[in-house]
């Protein structure tokens, strides 16, 4: 291969990774809402952020497959958004010095991600968007089975 063609590859390549960062660093449709304690936001952050660290040295590391590093980037991705929100609605809710927990509104792959890393450690309240409850009952307001 010469050197023109593995110059137009490499720029392609830079390319599709700069869009897909910037696709993957939008949230989508809200799909559910979770509501934190102040005095667990720490601890879920310091959880999540540990998750970003582990998964970046493997990236760095360079021992895994494309697949699996664009897999592992796509999910840090999708993790940063998850954090800055928290984040902001934990500042939010600390200006304010008024609540006791917030409520964080997350997409499927914010939600899936979040499940996956607090396991048991969920806070106790995940409710799902309107919308979505809406598509569950049925006419009578029953949920369908």
């Amino acid at each position: 291969m010469n050197k023109a063609i593995k110059n137009e590859i490499l720029g392609n390549m830079e390319f599709l990774m700069k869009e897909l960062h910037r696709e993957w660093g939008q949230s989508r449709t809200t799909k559910a809402t979770i509501s934190i304690k102040i005095e667990e936001a720490p601890e879920v952050k310091r959880i999540i952020q540990e998750k970003i660290a582990i998964q970046q040295v493997q990236l760095e590391r360079g021992d895994i497959s494309f697949k699996e590093g664009i897999r592992l980037s796509r999910e840090n991705y999708v993790l940063l958004r998850l954090v800055c929100k928290i984040i902001d609605k934990e500042n939010e809710m600390n200006e304010k010095g008024m609540d006791f927990e917030f409520a964080v509104s997350l997409d499927k792959e914010e939600l899936k991600l979040f499940k996956e890393i607090l396991g048991s450690n969920l806070p106790n309240k995940i409710t799902k968007n309107p919308e979505e409850r809406s598509e569950e009952l049925g006419k009578e307001g029953f949920v369908n089975k």
